[in-house]
């Protein structure tokens, strides 16, 4: 018996080893920045801040 509770997670599995897309995150977040500086920059033109 170990002495974790039952559903707990292995403390030796990585967070990302969780992910749908692991050897690829650092793209996904990159794409996801750049998705909003666009939506920002976008907003900031349309209200004439820029």
């Amino acid at each position: 018996m170990s002495n974790q509770p039952a559903g707990a997670p292995d403390p030796k599995t990585s967070w990302l080893d969780d992910l749908p897309f692991p050897k690829r995150w650092i793209a996904y977040a990159l794409i996801k920045l750049v998705v909003i500086a666009l939506a920002v920059y976008l907003a900031l033109v349309w209200y004439g801040l820029v």
